[in-house]
């Protein structure tokens, strides 16, 4: 994300209230980093080798491993979209900001020129009286200065002005009353604008290191997984590449309860190892299951897709021809970076993903901003349970999948229990089985 300009953060008064609205102090520190198990190394792999058990046990550290990286970088990812949302929602609060001191502005601009024609028929009326011989007091009047205040004030002194000089008079006094009332109001609009400025501008600075944070953890995970599966292929007499997929496949594990989860077991071990005793301390991968491909992720026995027994569809149907539009721009981004707040057209954020998808097929879906999207869909009766989830949804996630918790995350659901997401920084646009950590129970369907 590009750094905001002065303007672009300027009317920015509720950058505050929006952190403490979201329910996460923009000034929090970044997540505490675990330490994660290395596996064994390589004197470990070697002596290994031939013995079933000590090759088990191994594999067993190998996973557990990979899952405590895993869950590391889960922490870091989820703080890191958070960030990133709050970003969004101030962005959008801060130009509605923007937007009403310009309107202040525009009315105190002509406050300023009514005043101005008013004062003016106040002069006049203070020349004519001089004309018509008003007197000293009237001359008094005329010769006492320029200053319209002073002005006003004199002639509101002068005893027995008609009716019609009256009217001028109060209009003048009243119109330099609402100009200074407007012009006070602008004052404290740029003195807020000044002062949020630099709040705006240390949000913005703590979600980018967040997500230089994770893209640096992202890069020395894809290191160490290169060098965890050179160890479980000479552990399994596999390839290298097939153990990197399984051991990629386990990024989709939930991550186990508490304040340092550990690794959970995979679910579908991993091919080429000994089978696990029911002594063994950890989990192994079984020699019958094959690793999942990259290129068609198998959906996660923790996130199953919607049943076929599913109750039938309610609520508002899809567009089949906006949602091919949508899942057809989504899928032609695969590849790309995730960038903090970017929309493309080379580099995405979750929310700017789906937002242009959907532009693609015409349709606003609330802008860009997890929580936007929400919040659009929920107030157009466009939400349906995710039992009934299909291509085209927008699937969202929030702390413990909470419908009223801000949401940090949204997904575009193709069919086939995956989805397409700009996932978290060091981590390209992809497509993924749904996962069911912190997912909201409730799905959008934008063109229905």
């Amino acid at each position: 994300m590009r750094r905001p300009g002065r303007r672009e953060i300027g009317a920015v008064a509720l950058v505050t209230a929006l952190v403490l609205a979201l329910g996460v102090a923009s000034t929090q520190s970044p997540p505490t980093a675990l330490a994660a198990p290395t596996g064994p190394s390589w004197d470990d792999v070697q002596a290994a080798k031939g013995d079933v058990e000590a090759t088990r046990v191994a594999v067993a550290r190998i996973v557990e491993s990979v899952g405590a990286m895993n869950a590391e970088l889960e922490q870091l990812r989820i703080a890191a979209l958070v960030a990133g949302e709050q970003l969004q929602q101030s962005t959008f609060d801060l130009a509605q900001a923007e937007q009403a001191m310009a309107t202040a502005e525009r009315r105190r601009d002509a406050a300023l020129e009514r005043a101005d024609a008013s004062g003016q028929q106040a002069a006049q009326l203070a020349a004519q009286l001089a004309r018509a011989g008003g007197g000293d007091v009237t001359m008094a009047l005329i010769v006492s200065g320029d200053d319209a205040d002073d002005l006003l004030y004199r002639l509101g002194t002068m005893s027995a002005l008609s009716t019609r000089t009256d009217a001028v008079l109060a209009r003048a006094l009243q119109d330099r009353n609402v100009a200074a009332a407007l012009s006070e109001q602008a004052g404290v609009a740029r003195d807020a604008r000044e002062e949020v400025a630099a709040q705006a501008e240390t949000v913005f600075a703590e979600a980018d290191a967040l997500a230089a944070q994770a893209e640096q953890r992202a890069a020395e995970q894809r290191i160490m997984l290169g060098e965890l599966s050179a160890k479980l292929a000479e552990l399994t007499g596999r390839s290298a590449a097939l153990e990197r997929e399984y051991l990629e496949s386990l990024e989709n594990e939930p991550p186990a309860p508490g304040p340092n989860p550990s690794p959970s077991s995979p679910s579908s071990p991993g091919p080429g190892a000994p089978s696990p005793s029911p002594s063994s301390p950890g989990p192994a991968p079984s020699p019958s299951t094959p690793a999942p491909s990259p290129s068609t992720p198998a959906p996660s026995p923790s996130s199953p897709s919607p049943s076929p027994s599913a109750p039938p569809a309610s609520g508002p149907q899809p567009n089949a021809a906006a949602v091919a539009t949508a899942i057809s721009f989504a899928r032609a981004q695969v590849g790309e970076p995730y960038r903090l707040g970017a929309a493309g057209p080379n580099a995405w954020d979750c929310s700017g993903l789906t937002m242009m998808a959907y532009s693609a097929a015409g349709l606003a879906i609330g802008g860009h901003g997890s929580s936007a999207q929400y919040t659009r869909a929920a107030s157009r009766g466009l939400l349906v349970p995710y039992s009934q989830v299909q291509p085209g949804d927008l699937i969202f996630y929030s702390s413990g999948g909470s419908t009223s918790a801000s949401k940090y995350h949204v997904t575009l659901y193709i069919g086939g229990g995956q989805m397409i997401e700009a996932p978290y920084p060091g981590q390209s646009v992809r497509i993924v089985p749904v996962r069911a950590f912190d997912r909201v129970g409730l799905v959008a369907r934008p063109s229905g």
